[in-house]
């Protein structure tokens, strides 16, 4: 899959997202959301670090924020968007999805903010000419 075709992705899952919370499905909106903001940040990987996954040794956190200074953040920013990587993914598709955990107050901002995040992405593809 293309860079392209990973941002188109991760806005088709953010969209789906949408659906499902609309109908009071949380858990699979968590999940939706869990894909698009894997897709987006597989699009960025990509383009700035030339993979998908982080090397062996390597933990997602450290993968994440490589990718988003080399794309233009300042670190702290990018350790932010980090950390989120890593809470949509254990808090949203572990905990919520799998756990069936859903507790409005923890999981709703995650939810929320994943179309910022994916937004984000998508301009820093842009800025950088690597979308």
């Amino acid at each position: 899959m293309s860079t392209h075709e990973h941002l188109e992705m991760a806005k088709h899952y953010l969209e789906e997202a949408r659906e499902l919370l609309e109908r009071g499905d949380p858990y699979d909106a968590a999940e939706k959301i869990w894909a698009a903001v894997k897709h987006a940040t597989t699009a960025l990987a990509l383009s700035v670090l030339g993979r998908a996954a982080p090397p062996k040794g390597t933990s997602w956190r450290a993968f994440v924020k490589e990718a988003l200074v080399k794309a233009g953040l300042d670190e702290a920013e990018a350790s932010k968007w980090a950390s989120y990587y890593v809470d949509v993914r254990d808090r949203l598709h572990g905990g919520c999805f799998y756990g069936l955990a859903y507790e409005e107050e923890e999981h709703r901002p995650l939810m929320e903010r994943a179309g910022e995040y994916v937004k984000l992405v998508e301009e820093l593809l842009e800025t950088t000419s690597m979308a």
